[in-house]
């Protein structure tokens, strides 16, 4: 398992670890999970999605559609240009780096990383 798929890894850990003390002992049935992940952070939406299925088994979030959301990374450059991270975005970085495709220096990646805004949606206990 590469670097990165063991950073998603622990990742999707830590999100569902979130969730599962967040949700404590509710009765209803978590049937959906929305969630914004840092581009930086995957190593692709699918196998995120497939990693968080088989992560969630035999838990609460079993079974659960997971609703993706990717927040892109963004280079600001001192020549002016601002736009999204290339594809040359070093992701392990502390301090990622792309080059400016409209100069060619190397610019800071902004933004990009990190889980925001987790939803849960649940159905109603029995009884």
């Amino acid at each position: 398992m590469g670097a990165r798929a063991m950073h998603e890894h622990a990742l999707i850990h830590s999100v569902i670890e979130s969730i599962l003390k967040e949700i404590g002992s509710s009765q209803g049935q978590v049937v959906g999970v929305s969630l914004k992940v840092g581009a930086l952070e995957l190593h692709g939406e699918e196998s995120f999605k497939q990693m968080f299925a088989v992560e969630s088994q035999g838990t609460a979030l079993e079974g659960a559609k997971l609703n993706l959301s990717v927040i892109p990374a963004r280079i600001r450059c001192a020549c002016g240009h601002e736009g999204p991270a290339g594809d040359d975005a070093d992701h392990h970085s502390d301090l990622p780096v792309s080059l400016c495709p409209k100069c060619g220096a190397v610019c800071r990646v902004e933004g990009g990383r990190g889980v925001e805004g987790i939803e849960l949606e649940m159905t109603e206990a029995a009884g």
